[in-house]
């Protein structure tokens, strides 16, 4: 009966065989065979983790140490569950000495890793140092760092200090002496500071050191080859490297370069292979989480079937961003990725016109030359509002490109915008309310001076600035802030949403030029965010800036801010009857009124 409660509180399955027991024949305790003194139930378990020969057994003492520290009922919920790719992450750092870990986006690997490092620690204090690589100290806190802190504060009696703000947990022996040769220890090792980061590795000595790269696709290879080269010399040595595969030719790249060469394994479908390091290589495909492979969602902080549906449809599965965030692949295409295709584009029918069941609303963008190195003054006029079937959806209309007199030495350049932007609203009906400007670096003045001699009511737009904490669409529940890195990614990309659901319409030859000829990237801010190329970049590449697409996403960004603009499926027609609008439940009312991105038709 008592190993059926305790069975019941516990994520792993007891087995006899290891299970740690008093010998009702002696005073001595069983630890799977080997015998030691009564000690506590942790104890026992962290000493069958560092000192039994089978890697079954050492399996078995790492999961229920585990639970014993993290999963236990007093807490408000598991910390350290053995989900599946969890167990194949420690399984292989227990078989290998070296480790490569690729995998999606949110596939617990950090998290892993961090538990695997303090239980390393605790088994072996005195002997133990484990060094984390990250990119910086602030940059970690969010990922294995943070994770390392956050497992380490519900330990009780531990024999560490945590010393946060320098990226250290120093062991403390009996004597309450802090030896900083034991314990973990974070090195910052952004590509900027790989000098730095490799003296760091000289002359460390312990009986056991262990390096753990996180994110080791955005570190110099030069870490890599220093951890190898200073630290192979201690008696025992493991290195473990996690990152979300990028580029073959990358740190991380390097480090899980199969044994027999690249050409010898299939990176789009082999789960694993031994590296030229003599390690091993594990591949986490969120197409196929746990989650999805049970058809059910069983750990939430993995991959689910909702999350891999919206990034298929927002990268597209054939995409640079697809292949490394969803299926952990190395990338072997040099082409640049852009936002839009062509194909996209045609397909969705975005150059075609609206036919209106009511008078839309105007609204429009402006994207003054002066800001984020622009070439041209745009007004873009557009219009929301319902068309004939139903959906709430956006038509771009009349473009203006301003031009200031050079002559007119009386009127100031800014001042002679301003009177064209308020003739031009005057004339299409854009009240100040349904304009959007760009007020990045020097914008910001020009919208001073517009609201000083037209009104402030105007929407400003801060292209470099943080992301809103709308969704992105009506069936998703991330948000720009989530998802991308700054607010001209956000207008962008949103766009390229309210495309599939065809609810953009109007796009000239001319918008559709510039559209399809930006380009992104996906970089790591704590979680894996889209960032598309600067205009300087984009001008670079294409001989002028996309001064009309801005000017036209910021018209957008309008009716989206304004209007509650959001991307919903199409509705479904009944080609033998008329188009009717289906009744409001009261449910459905209460739940767009408490939606801000919702949209009441």
């Amino acid at each position: 009966m008592y190993l059926q409660c305790i069975q019941s509180l516990m994520e792993i399955k007891l087995d006899s065989k290891y299970e740690p027991f008093i010998k009702p024949s002696s005073t001595k305790m069983d630890v799977g065979g080997m015998e030691i003194p009564p000690t506590s139930l942790l104890t026992a378990l962290l000493f069958g983790f560092a000192n039994h020969d089978l890697m079954k057994a050492k399996e078995y003492y790492f999961w229920r140490a585990c639970d014993v520290l993290w999963n236990r009922p007093d807490l408000p919920e598991p910390l350290m569950q053995p989900n599946p790719w969890a167990k194949i992450i420690i399984r292989s750092c227990l078989e290998n000495k070296f480790v490569a870990v690729g995998g999606a986006a949110s596939s617990s690997k950090s998290h892993t890793m961090a538990a695997y490092a303090i239980i390393n620690c605790l088994s072996q204090p005195k002997d133990t140092l484990v060094l984390i690589t990250s990119t910086t100290l602030r940059e970690a806190r969010k990922r294995i760092w943070g994770s390392i802190i956050s497992l380490l504060a519900v330990i009780d009696d531990m024999p560490f200090r945590i010393r946060d703000s320098i990226g250290n947990v120093a062991y403390v022996n009996e004597h309450g002496t802090l030896l900083e040769k034991s314990g973990l220890s974070l090195i910052a090792a952004e590509k900027s500071r790989t000098r730095e980061a490799v003296g760091k590795f000289i002359g460390i000595k312990n009986r056991r050191v262990i390096v753990i790269g996180d994110e080791l696709s955005e570190i110099s290879e030069a870490v890599v080859h220093a951890g190898l080269t200073n630290l192979s010399s201690n008696p025992e040595f493991r290195m473990i490297g996690m990152s979300n595969p990028s580029s073959k030719f990358d740190a991380f790249g390097v480090w899980s370069e199969p044994e027999d060469g690249w050409d010898s394994v299939d990176t789009n479908v082999d789960d694993g292979w031994r590296t030229k390091w003599g390690g091993k290589y594990i591949r986490l495909d969120g197409e196929r989480s746990p989650n999805i492979l049970a058809g059910e969602t069983i750990y939430p902080y993995l991959p689910r079937a909702d999350q891999i549906a919206e990034k298929r449809e927002l990268l597209g599965t054939s995409s640079r961003g697809y292949m490394r965030m969803v299926r952990a692949v190395f990338f072997d295409s040099d082409e640049d990725e852009g936002i839009y295709s062509e194909n996209e584009i045609t397909k969705s029918g975005c150059m075609n016109k609206v036919r209106w069941a009511s008078a839309p609303t105007k609204v429009a963008g402006l994207d003054p030359a002066f800001t984020n190195g622009g070439d041209r003054t745009v007004l873009y006029v557009g219009q929301v509002g319902t068309d004939d079937t139903g959906q709430f959806v956006f038509e771009l209309g009349k473009s203006y490109q301003l031009n200031d007199d050079a002559t007119n030495k009386a009127v100031p350049r800014t001042y002679q915008l301003v009177e064209q932007i308020k003739k031009i609203c005057k004339k299409e009906g854009v009240a100040p309310d349904d304009l959007a400007v760009d007020a990045t670096g020097a914008g910001s003045s020009f919208c001073d001076v517009l609201a000083g001699e037209w009104s402030a009511r105007f929407l400003r737009v801060t292209f470099g600035g943080r992301p809103s904490d709308k969704r992105v669409s009506v069936n998703s529940q991330l948000t720009g802030l989530e998802l991308y890195t700054n607010r001209v990614s956000e207008l962008w990309f949103v766009g390229k949403e309210l495309m599939r659901t065809r609810q953009i319409f109007g796009v000239d030859s001319d918008l559709a030029q510039e559209i399809v000829g930006r380009n992104y990237e996906l970089v790591k801010t704590g979680s894996l965010k889209v960032r598309i190329e600067s205009k300087p970049e984009f001008k670079q590449r294409l001989g002028q800036s996309p001064d009309l697409a801005d000017a036209a996403f910021l018209a957008l960004d309008c009716a989206r801010q304004r209007h509650g603009l959001i991307a919903m499926e199409p509705r479904e027609e009944d080609p033998n009857q008329a188009y009717r609008k289906p009744p409001k439940s009261m449910k459905h009312l209460k739940a767009a009124l408490q939606n801000d991105a919702a949209y009441l038709p």
